[in-house]
């Protein structure tokens, strides 16, 4: 017992002998009295500094940012962009090998809006906001639809893009944003890939066409054009509009065009500064050789079956597999391994060939159809009298099945009340469809 008090105050006279030198330096063994010399602190060992790239421009009067190097820097690519004081997060990652087996290009998009952006904490029972809502969904396929045709060919990698809205002022709407982020973040990775492109909102406020509107100017709006382009190329056009005019929308799509490209020239000076070299993909595309073989052997019946107005749809995918067996029985004969491969998608490139020459020489569609025709339209309501509203619609093969249930936020009591005093009547209405 003795010797351990003995050990305490020993440790305890030493620790006020020892003082400890600037931190990343050795410990110097130091007395109360001595004079501290000053050094100066080095990083410590390990330490990354992060170096971010950043390039700013501006667009129909707002300041927009895309930067690199900061977050995710394990993904094949990644930018945030920022708008006022809405900031996206959008990353790419992709699979180093393929399946041999695969003749699709398996890319996937995740646009995530969390509602710690606006720094709220959910209140519901799910706080988790597990599942996917309808928006992000829609959203999604906004960033898919103008960058999938842009991958080459054969390149049947997996790959995955992610968007994270990182911050929202509630006036911009990320989903532009979002398309943007993801366009930067393909020309920074080292994923094959022909953009760079441009994605812009237009509305139109008493007359005057509005760039990025916001939010509270959409909703004064009676256009809200999302266009998406290249350099010299339209991708994709999404609209919504009251009542306009094809001229005004010709014109407002003019202008999106103009100013969409404003956003390429960024992105090529950022994938300049900081964007990886393009790595060598194996790319799985049959030869010119092997195709016209295919193409020789099957587009004449192929041209048969879509000539032909007594097969309907199911008729016609049974006839086209039948021709495809017969193909692969010839070429089986002559032991073609390697166009084998290919069949299915070959044959499948020479019907949509053959479609598209019919739509544009004749004037023909699948079912025989000219340009200008609909396929028969029915409709009937009150499919079901017991149901506030039920409707069928048809056109052709496709049906469209509506229920509206009627929930009135008012008791029954009040009803004849408010009907006499001519007041409107708030209600909430739920539209449930089926699509076939």
């Amino acid at each position: 017992m003795s010797m351990a008090v003995a050990s305490l105050r020993f440790l305890a006279r030493r620790r006020h002998q020892l003082r400890l030198a600037v931190p990343g330096t050795r410990a110097a063994f130091l007395s109360d009295t001595a004079e501290e010399a000053p050094q100066a602190a080095p990083p410590p060992p390990g330490r990354k500094v992060l170096e971010s790239f950043r390039e700013e421009f501006e667009i129909g009067g707002r300041l927009i940012a895309f930067e690199t190097g900061k977050m995710a820097r394990f993904a094949n690519g990644s930018v945030v962009i920022s708008m006022e004081e809405t900031n996206v997060l959008s990353t790419v990652a992709a699979a180093k090998s393929s399946d041999p087996v695969r003749d699709f290009l398996p890319l996937t998009v995740d646009y995530q809006e969390k509602q710690y952006a606006q720094g709220v904490i959910p209140t519901t029972y799910m706080r988790r906001e597990g599942a996917p809502k309808e928006r992000e969904l829609l959203c999604g396929r906004i960033i898919d639809r103008p960058i999938r045709p842009l991958f080459p060919h054969g390149f049947y990698h997996e790959v995955q893009i992610t968007v994270n809205v990182l911050s929202s002022d509630g006036k911009q709407d990320p989903d532009v944003m979002a398309a943007n982020a993801s366009s930067a973040a393909l020309m920074l990775s080292d994923v094959p890939w022909n953009g760079p492109i441009g994605v812009i909102r237009v509305g139109r406020i008493d007359g005057n066409f509005v760039l990025n509107p916001t939010v509270d100017e959409l909703g004064l709006s009676d256009l809200n054009l999302v266009y998406a382009c290249s350099r010299d190329k339209t991708l994709m056009i999404d609209v919504q509009a009251r009542e306009i005019t094809e001229r005004d929308l010709q014109a407002g799509m003019k202008l999106a065009h103009s100013e969409a490209v404003k956003y390429i020239d960024p992105q090529i000076r950022l994938a300049k500064r900081a964007g990886k070299e393009k790595r060598e993909y194996k790319l799985s595309m049959i030869s010119d050789e092997n195709y016209e073989k295919i193409r020789t052997l099957s587009e004449a019946p192929i041209e048969e079956v879509f000539t032909d107005k007594s097969y309907g749809k199911f008729e016609r995918g049974e006839a086209l597999q039948k021709i495809t067996e017969s193909v692969k029985e010839k070429l089986e004969e002559e032991c073609d391994e390697e166009s084998l491969k290919f069949l299915p998608k070959a044959v499948d490139t020479v019907r949509k060939q053959v479609i598209r020459k019919r739509i544009i020489k004749e004037g023909l569609r699948v079912d025989g159809r000219r340009l200008d025709e609909v396929r028969p339209l029915y409709c009937e309501s009150s499919t079901y009298p017991i149901l506030h509203g039920s409707a069928l619609f048809s056109r052709g093969d496709t049906q469209f099945y509506v229920q509206l249930p009627l929930v009135l936020l008012v008791m029954p009591s009040d009803w004849i009340q408010l009907l006499a005093h001519q007041q409107s009547v708030s209600c909430f209405i739920i539209v449930f469809h089926h699509f076939q």
